[in-house]
């Protein structure tokens, strides 16, 4: 098994539940403009939501977006953690990995649960929506990471819970892992992200302690 030095971690859905908050605050502005899509339909474009809505046909997605930012804002602070994620960065201190934090959403947005579970400590580095150009599934924000971090592909490895972190390991030539537990049903389908052939896959966020040892 390969030694993995250099550790990317998601944010939304994998280090912290915030899907559903994100879902809700979509829908309403959303359902608002006549738009009464599935969660999986709203789902899918998180991290790329304008683009995503555009596709769709929604026509003022920036206003959509600025709407559901003002909800989600909210609502974010009083988000937990996935069950064993504090375990399993606590481990990956304890084995001395390097740790980058990569998220989609802005640095506004995670403050506040960064602070309450005292989490800054646990990241080198953390890059939010607001310090790159291009966002994931683009490799740039895995790049940014590898060069801050001085590492390399070779030893690193991606875990995300959505086809953009899978599709951003695969395009900045690095493993992943996806992170699919059963309350993911709702947002995703496995069969797409199986599809993109994530270096493994766990349900348990534990199980990563297997692989990076």
């Amino acid at each position: 098994m390969k030694s993995y030095q250099y550790i990317l971690l998601d944010w939304d859905g994998n280090l912290a539940k915030t899907l559903d908050v994100w879902l809700e605050a979509y829908r309403a502005p959303l359902e608002k403009r006549g738009y009464h899509l599935s969660d999986q339909d709203i789902a899918i474009g998180f991290g790329m939501m304008v683009k995503h809505l555009s596709k769709l046909g929604v026509t003022d997605a920036d206003d959509v977006k600025n709407e559901a930012d003002v909800v989600a804002r909210q609502n974010l602070p009083n988000v937990e953690l996935y069950p064993d994620s504090l375990e399993v960065l606590t481990y990956f201190r304890e084995k001395n990995k390097h740790i980058a934090l990569l998220t989609s959403s802005n640095h506004h947005h995670i403050a506040d649960l960064l602070d309450k579970y005292n989490l800054k400590s646990y990241f080198d580095v953390i890059i939010a929506a607001d310090d790159i150009t291009e966002h994931k599934p683009h490799p740039e924000p895995l790049h940014k990471a590898l060069m801050l971090l001085g590492g390399n592909t070779a030893e690193a490895i991606m875990i995300g819970d959505s086809d953009k972190d899978i599709g951003a390991a695969h395009n900045a030539g690095m493993d992943s892992i996806l992170f699919y537990p059963t309350e993911h049903t709702k947002f995703y389908e496995f069969e797409k992200l199986e599809a993109l052939k994530p270096t493994y896959i766990v349900s348990d966020f534990r199980d990563i302690k297997k692989i990076i040892t």
